[in-house]
């Protein structure tokens, strides 16, 4: 296996669990900053709306910038919102959380295309979005179950580390 997909699925794994863990974490969330758990929930449609504005990143710089910059926003959008002193801050963060997302699918899938041997183009990418697979089936129940122990804001500085990695095996192993 390549390790330039490797480096895409660590990216996949991070944006997933920033963006289902919410879901785990608003209980926690709503009674930390004083909210009712329905406005907690707006968080989600934050992260959504900044799924949404983030796939309009126009690609007027190479693919292995573009991606550094999407993996870099991961980390920076979820330590940001680890240390949010309110709910608008974090709801901030939320969004900026989200800008990555959309943009780095489209073009990760780019990028694994491209590093795939000839007939393995589909899955090179299937490989790149087993990351969020595993968000799902580990890091999602990993993120709450340290929410409810720790601290929500000890979940968002965890994908925040793992986006650092992933920008780290971006940096190294994406040509």
């Amino acid at each position: 296996m390549k390790k330039s997909l490797i480096a895409l699925a660590f990216g996949t794994l991070a944006l997933g669990m920033s963006e289902f863990v919410m879901m785990g974490i608003l209980p926690d969330i709503a009674r930390s900053l004083g909210v009712s758990i329905p406005e907690a929930g707006h968080l989600i449609s934050a992260y959504a709306l900044g799924v949404c504005f983030g796939v309009l990143v126009a690609r007027t710089r190479p693919l292995k910038q573009i991606l550094l910059a999407l993996t870099a926003l991961i980390a920076v959008g979820n330590l940001c919102a680890s240390l949010a002193p309110n709910y608008w801050m974090l709801m901030a963060m939320r969004f900026v959380s989200g800008l990555p997302h959309g943009a780095f699918f489209g073009v990760g899938s780019i990028v694994a295309e491209r590093v795939a041997d000839a007939g393995k183009r589909t899955e090179a990418v299937s490989i790149m979005i087993v990351g969020m697979t595993v968000s799902s089936l580990f890091g999602v129940p990993l993120g709450t179950y340290i929410s409810n122990v720790l601290s929500w804001r000890t979940t968002f500085a965890i994908v925040a580390v793992w986006g650092v990695v992933a920008l780290t095996l971006v940096r190294m192993w994406v040509a």
